[in-house]
């Protein structure tokens, strides 16, 4: 599919999905995170047909870079919301990084929030830091990418300050669904894949909170628990879809 750019106050936001103007229909609004893979949870615009569902990448994924931090990203996100679907009831997705935006997210047709692997600190997310700095040696420390590494996860070349959002997980302002694969990010290790994002803190600071349900897979589930086949997609599907319900009896 095609992307619409989106120019808000954060930067340009590349949306792709379907919106209906038929009858007033409950929306989803799905953002993802840093470096996505092409298609990425487009399946989703298909699966709930009686919803407007919309994909959006973050900028710099396939549109210029901004040099946001994230509570200005989530105003941008706010932005392309309102635009897209006005006051209609919304459903807010955020997956990985995106899930900083969802949690964040604040509008008056707020229903639910929905995260799946969210993280809210940084600097001890290891096969993300080994990562990007493979990424910034490989695209030879091309400066957007460097900013925006650095303004988001406090990730340089040589240089790591953690970057704590742990007060998202405090100022929940509606239910909040959170997924979170079951296997433990510490202690680094070799492991054949990513281990889940959030650490035992992170879970911790969230069910603290009495608007989050924790959804928890297996021990082996890492961080493409819900977002690679075969793994908690229909967990995913399943809390997206009670979600859109609700908000579809908010439509009246």
């Amino acid at each position: 599919m095609d992307f619409l750019n989106v120019r808000t106050s954060a930067g340009e936001f590349g949306v792709v999905g379907r919106r209906s103007f038929d009858r007033p229909r409950p929306c989803l609004l799905i953002v993802g995170g840093a470096f996505p893979p092409n298609g990425y949870m487009h399946e989703h615009i298909k699966a709930f047909p009686g919803a407007n569902v919309v994909v959006s990448n973050l900028p710099g994924m396939g549109t210029p870079w901004s040099p946001a931090e994230v509570p200005a990203l989530t105003a941008g996100l706010q932005e392309v919301a309102g635009w897209l679907f006005a006051d209609l009831p919304l459903v807010v997705f955020g997956v990985s990084t995106g899930a900083l935006l969802a949690l964040g997210f604040k509008a008056p047709n707020l229903v639910r929030t929905v995260v799946l692997e969210p993280f809210l600190q940084t600097g001890n997310l290891w096969p993300f830091i080994a990562d990007s700095r493979a990424r910034l040696e490989r695209y030879n420390h091309r400066p957007a990418i460097v900013s925006f590494l650095w303004t988001v996860f406090g990730i340089g070349a040589t240089t790591l300050e953690n970057r704590d959002y742990r007060y998202l997980a405090q100022g929940l302002s509606v239910p909040t669904d959170v997924i979170l694969g079951g296997m433990p990010l510490l202690p680094e290790r070799p492991l054949p894949a990513w281990p889940s994002f959030a650490s035992d803190e992170d879970r911790a600071a969230f069910r603290r909170n009495p608007l989050a349900t924790l959804h928890e897979g297996p021990p082996d589930a890492g961080h493409g628990y819900g977002s690679v086949p075969g793994s908690g997609k229909q967990v995913v599907h399943g809390v997206l879809a009670a979600a859109l319900a609700e908000a579809a009896r908010a439509c009246g």
